[in-house]
């Protein structure tokens, strides 16, 4: 039998690439280091609808115990009618709707895919799961969301079996921003909401990205008492510990992720028309890397000289980052307060650069930022604020002028450090 075997259920893992799959890849990563035998399900790679694959995370994965299932992929569907028409990805951060294609299948979505697309590995990844835990006579168990479906797995084993569930909140559920694109009828609103709250009851703890705003959101919509903690997303410091030397002949604005038109990019294209003003001869280039529109990179191109990268390895957009004379983050329009964080600020922190984020400046993230004296957070409207802050950085680098960076309050989030915060709450289940 496994010292202190535990069960990892998460839905992304290599080759999924993107932020998703790097948070429970490496807490299983140094589990592993810190006395635990972390057993991961996850779905299929020829059953999974990934929006990005990385095959170099697959490295990071040697020696954990993985476990897969089949279930049926009703996105391919999707995919598949779409193909030719520049929309046969799968979506990601946002449901574009150009075609009657597209209104119906957000319908369908929104009221038959309870409460997601990637509902039907449900019931084969219960059924894997029993013979897991009764093979390896696991106690513990964490779920990882999104997708949420992943959640109604854990729910179903903690009513059935005597055993302790995470649940891990990377991102908000009923409360989505980009659940308003999927004409979402009364009843479909109504047992999404039963299914969180009841994940929400009756998990043993809940685990989340951020904490000032959305603990108190999350036990709004229950009545008992939830054990809530916070483990932001990390950086692994083998990929930050070598000695990068940033020779740019341009000034770098970088930026790695997911951009969608709920995100406030707009700000950023006024402020570098007003700053083309200032200086006409301006040696400027901005470095995209991640899921982004072809739309959004036309409107760029349209101000100034891009590159755009598309979906690269994850040790590649560490690079970039390195490369960075400013790195920019977006926060996502919501109507509440933000209670989101990249998977990839933390990232950013570590590089030492400078941060411009783009968004709520009172929110978790923007405090976050402001442990570091050189970033900055800018409500969308300030336009002048941010021209300033272009202006700034760029006369520093013009002169030569080069910015310590500041990483002591960045330490303390190292995917190790980060595993042993989770070691604690484990054990005191």
């Amino acid at each position: 039998m496994l010292s202190k075997p535990i069960l990892i259920i998460t839905y992304y893992w290599p080759p999924s690439g993107g932020s998703g799959v790097q948070r429970w890849l490496y807490f299983s990563k140094y589990l592993k280091k810190l006395g635990y035998s972390p057993i991961v399900l996850t779905i299929d790679l020829g059953s999974a609808s990934y929006p990005s694959i990385d095959k170099s995370l697959l490295k990071e994965a040697d020696g954990i115990s993985v476990h897969y299932v089949k279930a049926y992929n009703w996105l391919k569907i999707y995919t598949s009618l779409k193909k030719g028409k520049n929309g046969n990805k799968i979506p990601q951060g946002e449901f574009s709707k150009k075609e009657n294609l597209d209104h119906f299948a957000s319908f369908i979505r929104g009221n038959f895919f309870i409460p997601d697309a990637r509902v039907s590995w449900v019931k084969p990844a219960i059924k894997k799961a029993l013979h897991i835990i009764n093979d390896n006579k696991i106690d513990k168990i964490i779920t990882s969301g999104p997708p949420h479906s992943t959640h109604m797995i854990g729910l179903h084993l903690k009513s059935k079996l005597n055993l302790k569930w995470i649940a891990d909140f990377r991102d908000p559920w009923t409360d989505m921003f980009y659940l308003k694109s999927f004409y979402r009828l009364p009843f479909a609103k109504k047992k999404d909401s039963l299914l969180e709250k009841k994940v929400l009851s009756n998990a043993d703890a809940i685990l989340t990205t951020a904490s000032e705003n959305f603990h108190m959101e999350l036990q709004s919509k229950i009545s008992v008492k939830q054990n809530f903690y916070k483990i932001y997303n990390g950086f692994d410091t083998n990929l930050f510990n070598k000695d990068y030397k940033k020779i740019n002949k341009n000034f770098k604005i970088v930026f790695t992720g997911l951009l969608t038109k709920n995100h406030p990019y707009k700000s950023i294209i006024n402020s570098l028309i007003n700053f083309k003003k200032l200086y006409p001869e301006i040696k400027f280039k901005i470095i995209f890397a991640g899921s982004i529109s072809d739309e959004i990179l036309k409107e760029f191109k349209q101000v100034l000289n891009i590159k755009y990268y598309g979906y690269v390895d994850h040790s590649i957009a560490v690079d970039l980052m390195h490369q960075g004379n400013i790195l920019l983050n977006f926060l996502f329009d919501q109507n509440k307060k933000s209670t989101m964080i990249s998977g990839k600020l933390i990232e950013y922190m570590a590089t030492g650069n400078p941060i411009l984020m783009v968004g709520d400046t009172e929110s978790e993230a923007a405090n976050l930022l402001s442990k570091q004296s050189y970033n900055l957070t800018v409500k969308p409207t300030e336009i002048k604020l941010i021209t300033s802050f272009l202006k700034s950085n760029y006369d520093n680098w013009l002169n030569g002028k080069k910015i310590k960076g500041e990483f002591d309050s960045v330490l303390p989030f190292s995917r190790e450090e980060n595993t042993k915060k989770l070691v604690k709450i484990i054990d005191n289940l």
